[in-house]
């Protein structure tokens, strides 16, 4: 008691002791807001950056999915043109299929009727022509070879026999008449006429297409034929001359 009677006149003796005290505490109190608000500035600071990177990431996010729900409209948009072509292309390939099974039994009626044509017409490289029929039979049914490639060439075929109505040609051939071989010299008119001459000179013929046989040709019609065949193979100008021809039936 008498220690805390002494401390007492002391401060009352010496104010300055007193203000001492009381500064200190002030500056000790400041020193602890001051630090206090610094590591509340710190957390804040702390706070801020992880929002704003969180923010960031989100952002990021939010393009992302932007990005990848317009790069999957463009999938879904390329499935469906894409499946849209596979029905077309589809539908193609069994029109393609049944254009086929139709025009297929139509190209060899063609083929048949040209081959009975080419056997019932005037007997110019009859041999020639009847073998190409058969061949172009034989690429008919030959599944290797394409639709559009067995139509052209049928056609083929068809043009070249067409080609020989237009036309005027002679050629040397042999030719079996009344049991005998002759090397002859024929003269195609179109599909008009067909004449022979043998090489001599000494026989001449046509050919009769009612008869379907080769008549004699008079000898009045020697020179006419001579000057037609050198006519046919260019050695002369045209000119018009007189050969018996039988009316088209």
């Amino acid at each position: 008691m008498k220690n805390v009677l002494v401390a007492l006149l002391l401060l009352i003796s010496n104010p300055s002791i007193l203000w001492a005290a009381s500064v200190d505490d002030s500056l000790s109190v400041v020193r602890k807001t001051n630090k206090s608000a610094i590591e509340s500035q710190q957390r804040i600071d702390q706070l801020s950056i992880q929002s704003q990177k969180l923010l960031e990431e989100y952002q990021q996010i939010i393009q992302n999915t932007d990005y990848q729900n317009a790069y999957n409209f463009q999938l879904k948009q390329l499935k469906e043109d894409q499946e849209t072509e596979l029905a077309s292309l589809q539908k193609q390939i069994d029109e393609i299929n049944t254009t086929q099974l139709r025009i297929m039994p139509l190209m060899n009626s063609m083929a048949d009727s040209l081959e009975k044509f080419v056997v019932l017409d005037l007997p110019f490289h009859q041999e020639d022509r009847v073998g190409s029929v058969i061949q172009l039979k034989q690429y008919l049914r030959n599944p290797s070879l394409s639709l559009p490639k067995k139509y052209r060439l049928l056609l083929e075929a068809f043009q070249i026999e067409n080609n020989y109505g237009r036309t005027v040609e002679s050629y040397r051939d042999s030719l079996s008449l009344n049991g005998e071989t002759l090397s002859v010299e024929f003269l195609r008119i179109g599909r008009v006429a067909l004449y022979y001459r043998t090489l001599d000179g000494h026989v001449s013929g046509r050919w009769n297409t009612e008869s379907n046989d080769w008549d004699d040709l008079p000898d009045a019609f020697d020179r006419n034929l001579s000057d037609a065949i050198r006519v046919a193979s260019n050695q002369v100008a045209p000119q018009l001359l007189r050969l018996p021809m039988v009316n088209p039936q």
